[in-house]
């Protein structure tokens, strides 16, 4: 049996660090941490949610060295929304740092729980168009609903038959919130980064809404 390892994907040149994909500015209010960002948008409000400073440093994932073996992968970005539920996920943006084209399948994924990650709240598939090289935002349609202000998100990379790494931003510092499970690397069970030596923040982000318009209420006389 091949023997898989957690791969980071880094480029040394002249002794600086090379991004392999583009990296991926934040919002102007939202630089620093987690927010809050809160917008209205139609009587409705709005939230990004991320950790870091959703920059790619490196990237990491279990997988070989030619990307044709590692998965199953599963990675979360565990945040907390100051917005109140009812609510729900509308929108993703991630950064995939390596990816050899062996991936076929991969999917968009909520879980509940404040860490590590628990059971399962909805996923969504994605495109070929959608898990190619680089940075992505795609609408989470139907919204995903969230039932608590804590909760995961991040992806499902079900092959055995392939392996890809995510942008991680290591120059945030540990965050203590990033998991990652990939049984091929000896994580049968979510660990965090920090605990694998890795310490940083998934590059990716939520963009939350509270769904339901608030509605003006008037005194009526019949």
């Amino acid at each position: 049996m091949k023997r898989m390892c957690i791969v980071v994907a880094i480029i040394s040149l002249a002794g600086a660090v090379a991004v392999l994909a583009n990296s991926l500015p934040s919002p102007k209010h939202l630089e620093q941490g987690i927010g809050p960002g809160v917008t209205t948008v139609e009587n409705r409000a709005q939230e990004y949610l991320f950790r870091g400073d959703m920059t790619a440093e490196t990237g990491l994932g279990c997988s070989n060295t030619t990307g044709n073996s590692g998965g199953p992968n599963d990675i979360a970005q565990g945040v907390t929304a100051t917005l109140t539920p009812p609510m729900g996920i509308i929108q993703a943006t991630y950064n995939i740092f390596t990816q050899n084209g062996y991936i076929t399948q991969l999917a968009f994924r909520a879980w509940a729980g404040a860490g590590p990650p628990g059971a399962t709240i909805a996923s969504q598939a994605l495109t070929a168009a959608q898990y190619s090289l680089g940075t992505h935002t795609v609408a989470i349609a139907p919204y995903i609903p969230l039932a608590n202000q804590q909760f995961f998100f991040g992806f499902n990379q079900p092959q055995t038959n392939a392996g890809m790494r995510w942008g991680l931003d290591t120059s945030s510092g540990p965050s203590g919130t990033a998991y990652i499970r990939a049984p091929s690397c000896g994580l049968a069970a979510w660990g965090t980064l920090d605990s694998i030596g890795y310490p940083g923040a998934w590059v990716m982000r939520v963009l939350i809404d509270d769904t339901v318009p608030v509605e003006l209420q008037s005194f009526n006389v019949e």
